[in-house]
């Protein structure tokens, strides 16, 4: 039988993707959440978009059963390519959705983009509780990526993202609950007409085990590990390779920043495969014609970036936006001090000197300028991470699980 504070609730998780294999912030998330609430004793399920190179159609992850759904691979970019492949994807989930209705109470969806079209009025036909958790502010005012966009006909691409703005819209009104995991979120939401009937503010969530400072000797031992010079001061950015995470804004800087000190090196942790704006070529060409190589390290993906880390110095986020910032907070436990740009959870988290640096998005002077003003404070950087480490303590995954399973206990009530 099953014990726990959740014990009795039935959630289906609907995502468009899912960690493992994937190692986006939608599908880390979906994978830590609902495995923090099967541990505290929620019968969950897991529905998600097959992937390419394709996983098992059905298998137990944990205590989690991920369901993964024809057809297979991303879609973002693809313009008019796109419609059809979807259109089959939410026929496919109705129908699960429609089967499957005596083994689920509560629906959660992570994303706005397409899965609430579909999910959201069967869940009120058939009288279940649906909660959305947006990820990020472009889902609301980007129905259509402009990646997409370009790559269709002007018209008929605005017509249809004005019929999805709506559409998606009254699914936010209709939902029972929508979840916002920053402030800049928040805001968004309550500025919309209609606006949700019910706002709940739950950021994402971090194994605090996991992401933990670790002593000299250990910090030590990971840079010979993964080969960084011990006299190096090292410069971690980790997350995708791609235009909107700022990566070639700080490429682009680095060779004045490292002008002025010889002893950094710079670690870009991740990649640019399979992203809509890959940026990876880029770096690879910029990297050689600016004779960087010996100054930055692509290390690739990797499921360990904890280890990078913990055994870097400095970490900076360059990003244009963020719903979140997963990363951000993953160094702030790391006892990283964090130079960021002020998107998503950064602007709320982090304080100017006292446990990062901030600076405005898309701008290479300031953030040229936010590293420069890190790298001077470098004798307070040990202070600096024990205060970037008290501030996250509210993202554990514990306490983010209890508001869950409190929001869903409500919402049956």
């Amino acid at each position: 039988m099953t014990t726990g504070a959740g014990a009795g609730l039935r959630v289906y998780w609907l995502t468009s993707e899912f960690s493992p294999p994937e190692l986006g912030g939608t599908g880390v998330m979906a994978a830590c959440l609902s495995r923090g609430l099967s541990e505290r004793g929620v019968a969950v399920q897991v529905i998600t978009r097959q992937t390419l190179p394709r996983c098992a159609r059905s298998e137990r992850i944990g205590k989690v059963q991920v369901r993964r759904i024809r057809p297979a691979g991303r879609m973002k970019g693809a313009g008019w390519t796109a419609f059809p492949v979807m259109l089959a994807y939410l026929v496919r989930l109705a129908i699960v959705l429609l089967l499957d209705a005596r083994r689920y109470d509560v629906i959660i969806i992570s994303g706005m983009k397409i899965i609430p079209i579909a999910a959201v009025p069967i869940g009120r036909l058939l009288g279940k509780k649906c909660v959305i958790r947006l990820e990020s502010p472009f889902e609301i005012v980007e129905p259509i990526s402009a990646e997409s966009l370009g790559a269709m006909n002007s018209i008929t691409g605005r017509l249809l993202g004005s019929v999805l703005m709506r559409m998606q819209r009254a699914v936010l009104s209709h939902a029972d609950c929508v979840i916002a995991i920053s402030n800049d979120i928040t805001s968004l939401l309550a500025r919309l007409q209609p606006p949700p009937a019910r706002i709940a503010s739950i950021p994402n969530a971090i194994d605090l085990d996991r992401f933990r400072p670790v002593s000299p000797q250990e910090k030590l031992q990971l840079r010979a590990l993964l080969g960084f010079p011990s006299a190096k001061t090292v410069v971690v950015f980790a997350g995708r390779l791609s235009r909107a995470k700022g990566v070639m804004m700080l490429i682009e800087a680095w060779p004045s920043v490292a002008q002025q000190d010889s002893n950094l090196l710079l670690v870009l942790v991740g990649s640019g495969k399979g992203s809509w704006d890959d940026c990876e070529p880029e770096i690879v060409e910029y990297l050689r014609s600016h004779d960087l190589t010996e100054s930055v390290v692509l290390a690739g993906e990797s499921d360990r970036v904890q280890a990078y880390l913990q055994a870097g110095d400095l970490f900076v986020s360059p990003s244009d936006y963020e719903g979140f910032g997963l990363t951000i907070v993953e160094a702030l436990a790391c006892a990283m001090p964090v130079v960021s740009t002020a998107v998503g959870i950064a602007r709320e988290s982090i304080r100017e000197g006292e446990n990062g640096f901030l600076c405005p998005p898309k701008d290479p002077r300031a953030l040229h300028e936010a590293i420069e003003r890190a790298l001077a404070q470098r004798d307070q950087w040990p202070a600096i991470g024990r205060k970037a480490r008290e501030s996250v303590a509210d993202f554990g995954i514990p306490p983010v699980i209890e508001q869950y399973i409190r929001l869903c206990r409500e919402l049956q009530r």
